[in-house]
């Protein structure tokens, strides 16, 4: 390494894991064996509430900072009509070396609210990962004291918003070293004004489109370098209003010039692309860069998103999840923050276009260096049969593997027991809980029983990495990191958020399929310092400190 780059390496927790030529996928639920006994409720009576159709996230946090992924579950709550028993609440499981304990009493994180969906980033600056619960009703944002205990600040913190909420992120978005916050806002929808959807003439009611709807503006909240934020989405340029129903959200610089930009998904409008003027102000994109709507010039049904870079061009590629007979959504960037539709040139409309797309997670299944991506699926009406009898309210979750950078090809039936129930999917968080360089899947079932996949696929090499950023931003979150082994660019960006209503690991797990030698590293952190080198490790989590 060079001696004028400063970077410091540790081991951190893992376990050895077979190399092998040509790797194998193999993905298991092992959640109960895990510790994981958690079922999602919405509260859902037959009164079919329009609220009842979204939840279903939570994530990765590593609450202890232990170097083992800990995990968040949200829970929907009670709605008018409902039987009568226990209030739901969410669930936070501490790892303890691949087995997950519920701590939640003790954390004091068990919120009993309508649950949507969950990010983690350092809101005070204090050097631990606190965490932000998005709900229809006050969000919930918990401060990290240590000990795995957590103190409840929204209020005071100024996040306490009672509309509905989706998608978070955490971002250092005006580039003074502490982390904004931007939140996803729904829909103005209230039990009382609960219209009837359906079919009067059979009497069967359903669930309504949501065009029965008004959208609501997000928020971009600003962080004053204490923890308090101050909502200043109009000022800065965010045009989020009626038409937008907002679910996925990324923040991350998309355009490659060292700010972070947004991007939001938006359930049947366009998709907002809104790039950062490096003063943390916002121009509107999403027409002009080709990444708002589809290439037939229609907006879609956008749920979860993700970002990565699919072809291994160095920049990164955005994927929305949409309704059924819509297809998900790939977009390339050529560069300049001008994007291409390449759904169709990289296979992706026929897999997709009858499911219903939620979380999206790009990630190496099978470690041989380009990243591949899975989708929860699911209908958002439970009874969709009495109406169209193709389509079915259970869906199959899907994994796609990529084919160097050229396209995709469905690899679910190869992938295991873990792919083959059809479930009412919503959420799914990428993390490797086991520390085993195998990436594993958190996934996030609407009225149903959480999963936990664990791949066992036979594997290839790897190497993680932890970044340890400044004290406000100890995650480094923003951050970018770019690998070369053996001829080949990959590309990672540190992310809060993203998914639908999910966070992934934080942590950048890289795959280096029979790549030998040493890797060449570049680091480029949120504030724009770069450090960079050469490390010929492999099968291990190693730290990049900031210098």
């Amino acid at each position: 390494m060079s001696q004028r780059i400063l970077a410091a390496f540790a081991l951190l927790p893992a376990l050895a894991v077979a190399q092998a030529s040509a790797a194998t996928l193999r993905f298991e639920d092992v959640a109960r064996e895990r510790g994981v006994d958690f079922t999602h409720e919405d509260g859902s009576s037959g009164l079919k509430h329009f609220v009842e159709t979204a939840s279903g996230g939570g994530g990765w946090i590593d609450v202890d900072d232990d170097g083992w992924i800990d995990l968040y579950l949200v829970n929907g709550a009670r709605t008018p009509g409902s039987a009568p028993g226990p209030a739901p609440r969410n669930r936070l499981l501490r790892n303890r070396e691949g087995r997950l304990e519920d701590i939640t009493d003790a954390a004091g994180v068990g919120d009993e609210g309508y649950g949507m969906g969950f990010c983690a980033g350092d809101a005070d600056g204090d050097g631990r990962l606190d965490f932000l619960v998005t709900n229809y009703g006050p969000d919930r944002l918990y401060r990290n004291l240590g000990g795995a205990r957590f103190e409840q600040v929204a209020e005071a913190a100024g996040v306490a918003d009672p509309r509905w909420s989706t998608g978070c992120a955490f971002g250092d978005v005006d580039g003074d070293g502490d982390l904004d916050l931007y939140v996803a806002r729904y829909a103005r929808f209230r039990f009382e004004d609960s219209p009837f959807c359906g079919d009067r003439a059979r009497g069967i009611r359903a669930y309504c489109n949501p065009s029965a709807f008004r959208g609501e503006v997000d928020s971009l909240y600003i962080n004053d370098g204490r923890g308090r934020f101050r909502d200043e989405a109009a000022a800065r340029g965010i045009h989020q209003g009626d038409e937008d129903r907002g679910f996925g959200v990324l923040l991350v610089d998309l355009d490659d010039d060292g700010d972070l930009d947004i991007y939001v998904a938006n359930d049947g409008s366009l998709n907002r692309v809104y790039r950062n003027d490096g003063q943390g102000r916002f121009n509107d994109e999403g027409l002009i860069s080709g990444a708002g709507l589809n290439a037939r010039g229609l907006a879609e049904a956008g749920m979860g998103v993700d970002f990565g870079d699919v072809d291994g061009d160095g920049r990164g590629d955005v994927l929305v999840t949409n309704y059924s007979m819509e297809s998900n959504t790939l977009y390339l960037h050529r560069g300049d923050l001008l994007y291409e539709d390449a759904t169709a040139a990289f296979g992706l409309t026929e897999p997709s276009f009858r499911h219903v797309g939620w979380g999206v997670q790009f990630f190496d299944a099978d470690a041989d260096g380009d990243l591949d991506y899975a989708i929860a699926n699911g209908h958002p009406i439970d009874n969709i049969d009495a109406f169209e009898s193709t389509l079915s309210y259970l869906q199959p979750r899907q994994l796609f593997r990529n084919e160097a950078g050229r396209r995709f090809s469905e690899a679910t039936a190869a992938a295991g027991p873990g792919f083959e129930p059809h479930r009412s999917g919503r959420g799914l968080a990428a993390g490797d809980f086991d520390n085993d360089g195998r990436v594993d899947l958190a996934v996030f079932n609407a009225r149903g029983r959480f999963e936990l996949l664990q791949n066992q696929g036979s594997g290839a090499g790897w190497v993680g990495f932890r970044l340890r950023g400044p004290a406000a931003n100890r995650a480094a979150i923003g951050a970018r990191l770019d690998i070369e082994a053996a001829g080949r660019r990959q590309l990672r960006h540190v992310l809060s958020g993203g998914g639908f209503l999910t966070q992934r690991d934080l942590r950048l797990h890289v795959g280096l399929g029979d790549a030998a030698g040493p890797l060449r590293w570049r680091l480029r952190w949120p504030d724009g310092k770069e450090q960079s080198g050469e490390l010929d490790l492999r099968g291990r989590y190693v730290d990049l400190e900031y210098r």
